[in-house]
């Protein structure tokens, strides 16, 4: 199997590697280490809430939403538009959301509003959200280059 590298990763994904670059700098992760991170964010029957390096505890995964808000909410909004759905009511269906019995006006103050730590249950979903999209995308990616 040839190596993988982080910049034909990029590539394959089509994107500018904003998000998965902020994702491998929250892991604090070399690329090798990363790439194992990833196949077992992927693995995992319950994905990030599965407890992985730097997406963890509130602390980590609000920060990350707050340093990363932008490029989350243009995954969003592109993840959105591809499946056909508005962003606000495609995430009202994410498990973390919709288990918790938010209301879409939280939800939209999450995503579109100032900073509320009543919302960091919210936000955090965000974060793993934007860790499993980076995992899902390495999935794919390694499949193809296998």
């Amino acid at each position: 199997m040839a190596k993988l590298r982080l910049k034909d990763f990029v590539e394959f994904t089509n994107t500018d590697g904003k998000l998965i670059k902020a994702v491998k700098r929250q892991t604090g992760r070399d690329w090798s280490d990363f790439q194992d991170l990833l196949r077992n964010v992927a693995a995992c029957s319950s994905g990030a809430a599965g407890g992985f390096c730097g997406f963890i505890y509130y602390s980590e995964t609000v920060a990350f939403w707050r340093r990363n808000r932008t490029i989350i909410t243009e995954r969003l909004n592109d993840l959105a538009f591809s499946l056909g759905e508005n962003t606000l009511q495609m995430v009202m269906n994410f498990g973390g959301i919709k288990d918790g019995d938010f209301s879409e006006d939280e939800v939209g103050r999450a995503l579109y509003g100032r900073y509320n730590s009543d919302l960091d249950w919210i936000y955090n979903t965000f974060a793993w959200f934007a860790l499993e999209e980076v995992a899902n995308w390495y999935s794919d990616f390694e499949y193809e280059n296998s």
